[in-house]
């Protein structure tokens, strides 16, 4: 596809910055992508507006190109219990509200194109696809149910939370009128997914264009380290600990492994409302003293710890395609996750470990496993970290712009052809 003329787009990225990691940076890299070749003004909320000018300041030509407007967003929804309840119609609002400032905008400028990214999952695809502009929604997951199975797998708290959860996606699968007026009204539609994807098939009647919901870093190209003789196997895991991350079976999986060969540390990056029963039960298994936990860290302090490991895991049970999998790659690290969602795609043979999602104690067992096999071969682990790290250049910035400027110069070229009848 040949290259298409600068266009004037006007991106929705709720979540917008050069500091934050997972939805914060993807919506921070996607507008690097789309600005590399074309003038943006962004909608982003207000939240990370500090931290962001402070880091353009710093680096001014890291987004030349690029206007950005930004709309309050009152984050006290956050500290009532079932929150996401809460938080729904806080997003919508400030989506209406995104709505009509680009909508004074578009009679200022005239864009070209309006391009939806962040918020990432399909329940919210904001209003701007109202203005008549050709519209771009995505890439986008959240199609998709917390699996019934793996409910004992949380504490029964968080068990009333994921029936509901299924419950809000089903109404907003098949009932909710304006994820399919969006979809409907979309010129082309990104899919973070292939099980996303064959969602929008299914649910909408679109064909969508697969492309992953997280950037892999830019790093300059070094072979990954080999583990010495002697030198323990660092599993690095990060997130947020909350039910649906699953810390608890990493945990046991290596209490599997407390008389294995095989000498190991797990590091946990991360904090939250199950952070300390996770340590108890690191304690109560026998395994804590063998466990660090470092609780929230930067961006730039956490990925200088994802550079010293030598393998990640991943435990979730409700996830899209997480920046830490992607991170994880970039640095050579073979990824170890459920064959779920995102990750579907993500990982292969040659990079990581897929653990069919069966029931919870077979999915202890093959994580225990997966540890055990990666630690005791360092020429396996070493050939998969090589792996790893080719597997990411098909997730980094330059191939998200390649596939966004295929997308644009198809959309204007249609644009530009005469109508028939």
């Amino acid at each position: 596809m040949s290259e298409v003329r600068p266009l004037k787009v006007l991106v929705s990225a709720f979540a917008f910055s050069p500091v934050k990691g997972s939805e914060f940076a993807f919506g921070w890299d996607s507008v690097r992508a789309i600005a590399s070749r074309h003038r943006v003004w962004v909608i982003a909320r207000s939240n990370e507006r500090e931290e962001t000018e402070k880091y353009l300041l710093q680096h001014p030509n890291a987004m030349s190109n690029v206007v950005v407007h930004y709309l309050p967003f009152t984050s006290r929804v956050f500290n009532f219990p079932l929150w996401e309840f809460v938080f729904y119609p806080a997003m919508w609002h400030w989506q209406w509200r995104a709505y009509k400032l680009g909508r004074s905008l578009d009679a200022e400028i005239d864009f070209d194109l309006i391009h939806h990214v962040t918020a990432t999952g399909f329940r919210e695809p904001g209003h701007l696809w109202k203005l008549g502009k050709p519209y771009v929604w995505g890439p986008f997951g959240g199609l998709q149910y917390f699996p019934w199975k793996f409910l004992n797998a949380v504490p029964f708290s968080s068990r009333i939370f994921f029936i509901l959860k299924n419950l809000s996606t089903l109404w907003a699968m098949h009932i909710s009128r304006r994820p399919r007026r969006a979809a409907a009204a979309a010129q082309a539609i990104l899919a973070g997914s292939s099980n996303v994807a064959e969602k929008v098939r299914t649910l909408w009647g679109r064909d969508a264009i697969i492309l992953c919901q997280a950037i892999a870093p830019d790093l300059e190209p070094m072979p990954p380290a080999r583990r010495g003789a002697g030198e323990p196997l660092r599993i690095i895991w990060s997130g947020s600990c909350e039910a649906r991350k699953a810390l608890n079976i990493v945990l046991l999986a290596l209490e599997q492994l407390k008389r294995s060969p095989i000498d190991w540390r797990l590091i946990i990056l991360g904090d939250g409302p199950l952070l300390g029963k996770w340590k108890v039960l690191a304690g109560r298994l026998e395994v804590g003293e063998r466990c660090t936990f470092l609780g929230r860290l930067s961006r730039t302090e956490a990925l200088s710890v994802m550079a010293s490991g030598h393998c990640f895991v991943l435990s979730s049970l409700y996830e899209g395609t997480p920046a830490v999998v992607l991170e994880a790659l970039a640095y050579g690290m073979p990824v170890l996750c459920l064959d779920l969602f995102g990750m579907k795609d993500a990982v292969n043979s040659e990079c990581g470990v897929k653990i069919p999602p069966n029931n919870l104690d077979q999915v202890i067992r093959d994580f225990a496993k997966a540890i055990e096999s990666i630690g005791l071969n360092e020429d396996r682990r070493y050939n998969m970290a090589i792996a790893s790290q080719k597997a990411s250049l098909r997730l980094n910035l330059k191939h998200f712009e390649g596939v966004i400027n295929d997308v644009y110069c198809r959309i204007s070229l249609s644009q530009e052809l005469p109508k028939v009848g």
